[in-house]
């Protein structure tokens, strides 16, 4: 008794069709007629300022008369807050009125000082920027007119795109099979 096998394997066919991007410009175009022209132009280059010193300032990094002139302030707000606390402090104590001496909470308060602690960035201030520089157009008039009899055409610039998306198309050209099947009269004596 025998046993036949066969199979036949899967096929697929695949077609491609490669994505295409097809760009046609039109540059843009200003045509003048005109009779008579004369156009004068001056133009300077730009020029970009930066002044940084109010970032330097604010940073503590300024020149010696702003520095001197900061700090001074700083003494001076300084010299009054403390003027202040012993002008009051004098006060509380010379209060003979009060029945609680008043010494236990200023030596108190100036032995624990409150202290303030603050997340900060520099710079605080933004640079001053100023541009110069620019055009200057003048056009000479004729006799003829204010308008020197000018025509202007425009036609503005014009891009076309045109896409084509690739395309893959898959399908089976032969499906997969096995076939088995049975003839009598062979046989194999070794098993």
């Amino acid at each position: 008794m025998g046993l036949e096998i066969s199979r036949v394997h899967a096929k697929l066919d695949i077609q491609t069709t490669p994505s295409r991007l097809d760009i046609q410009t039109r540059k843009a175009k200003l045509e003048f007629r005109n009779k008579r022209e004369r156009v004068d132009v001056r133009t300077e280059l730009p020029r970009v300022i930066i002044d940084q010193s109010e970032c330097f300032a604010s940073m503590g990094l300024m020149k010696p008369v702003d520095l001197t002139r900061q700090e001074g302030q700083w003494s001076m707000q300084h010299a009054l807050t403390y003027a202040s606390k012993v002008s009051g402090d004098g006060d509380s104590v010379a209060a003979i009125e009060n029945p609680q001496d008043p010494m236990p909470d200023i030596v108190e308060r100036d032995t624990y000082p409150e202290r303030e602690f603050v997340l900060d960035f520099i710079p605080k201030a933004r640079p001053r920027i100023n541009v110069t520089g620019g055009v200057q157009i003048n056009t000479e008039k004729n006799a003829e007119g204010t308008s020197n009899r000018v025509q202007a055409t425009y036609t503005p610039p014009e891009i076309r795109i045109d896409h084509k998306a690739s395309q893959v198309r898959i399908r089976m050209a032969q499906y997969p099979s096995i076939r088995m099947r049975y003839v009598p009269g062979r046989f194999n004596k070794y098993v």
